[in-house]
């Protein structure tokens, strides 16, 4: 095929990430052109890119060629099959040869299930949502499925959600007929689908096992997570205390305040009249700030929060102001959108101190 080499390098960015060293399948150690698409696939998902140069051919990239495909001077690059599996890459005198795989043995799933339900979404609303909640699926641990972010359908659209113990993350988009959804979507997939950069519209097909997100330009696979998801909904509790506070105020005062300890020490919130004071205390450092609060409290409440839970659920809302509710020192903080229906929870630490001033 020939190619400019923009183009070819921009689809292999996009897929180079899903490919894997793969002992009981070679061929999947590379990314596979067919039927106008550059395929790349592991045991967890597969992808497909459009690529309008590549239709009609057939043949595997080895990975090996990967960073040379991404050092070559821009312009026309041919990239063929020359011998059974032996794969040339040529452009302005240079030429380079790369032992490939018999792209037959390339085994990939793409749900192809005619009965499986398909609901289509804005690209970007979606995208934007998964941005909003991400940060709050888990990274690892036993219980998978919180390392997922869960996709509830509603009569309306559908609930994006994501929870580690410590924080829940709710974001939702709309939309019609979704209000039988209920997938757990795997945090790598998602993390996948936002780094597309889409802004088509996305049709979701799934089965009870898989879900395939498919745009005009691309198509991921991905297995689900299996399991029940958890009653996020009962977590969020009307707070008794609630005011609003600038977003972008709060996220300065709380880089400061952490920045300033070496020790894990929790932030204190202070809560009073019109004023949020936020300070943290270790041995070295006594930090202290006042936030101004749009809204005057007539009941004053004093809790703890792990700065970095804190830091990174402000930064996952987009808004410029922002709700908090708090009930008690041992309750929630909830957090909310005053532009949208995202909103968060973060559960308060114990301040260990004895004495207060």
């Amino acid at each position: 095929m020939k190619v400019q080499k923009y183009e070819i390098a921009r689809v292999i960015d996009k897929l180079k990430s899903i490919v894997q060293k793969n002992d009981q399948c070679p061929a999947l150690g590379g990314v596979l052109v067919k039927d106008g698409y550059l395929i790349a696939s592991n045991a967890d998902i597969t992808m497909k890119v459009k690529l309008e140069a590549s239709e009609g051919n057939y043949f595997i990239i080895p990975m090996k060629a990967f960073d040379l495909i991404k050092n070559l001077p821009d312009g026309e690059v041919d990239i063929s099959e020359i011998d059974h599996n032996v794969i040339q890459i040529k452009t302005r005198g240079i030429k380079n040869k790369y032992q490939s795989y018999p792209p037959e043995e390339f085994i990939f799933d793409i749900t192809e299930d005619p009965e499986a339900e398909g609901v289509k979404l804005n690209g970007k609303k979606i995208m934007e949502a998964i941005r909003h909640v991400i940060y709050a699926a888990a990274d690892g641990g036993s219980n998978t499925q919180m390392t997922g972010i869960y996709f509830e359908g509603t009569s309306s659209g559908v609930s994006l959600v994501a929870l580690d113990g410590h924080v829940v993350a709710v974001d939702s988009v709309p939309g019609e007929g979704m209000a039988d959804m209920k997938l757990i979507v795997p945090k790598t997939t998602a993390k996948k689908l936002i780094s597309m950069g889409v802004i088509d519209d996305v049709t979701l097909t799934y089965t009870k096992n898989s879900v395939v997100f498919e745009s005009d330009e691309y198509s991921i696979y991905t297995r689900l997570i299996e399991g029940k998801y958890f009653q996020y909904q009962k977590m969020f509790t009307v707070g008794e205390i609630n005011t609003c506070a600038s977003r972008t105020a709060l996220i300065g005062a709380m880089t400061r305040a952490k920045m300033c300890t070496e020790e894990k020490q929790p932030a204190v919130f202070q809560i009073e009249g019109d004023v949020l004071s936020i300070s943290i205390r270790d041995k070295l450092a006594d930090y202290q700030e006042q936030v101004p609060l749009q809204e005057t409290v007539y009941k004053s409440i004093r809790l703890g929060f792990d700065s970095k839970l804190v830091l990174e659920t402000l930064k996952a809302f987009t808004c410029d102001n922002i709700t908090l509710g708090f009930t008690s020192p041992r309750t929630p903080m909830i957090v909310e959108a005053e532009d949208s229906d995202m909103k968060a929870m973060v559960l308060p630490v114990v301040i260990r101190e004895e004495k207060h001033d």
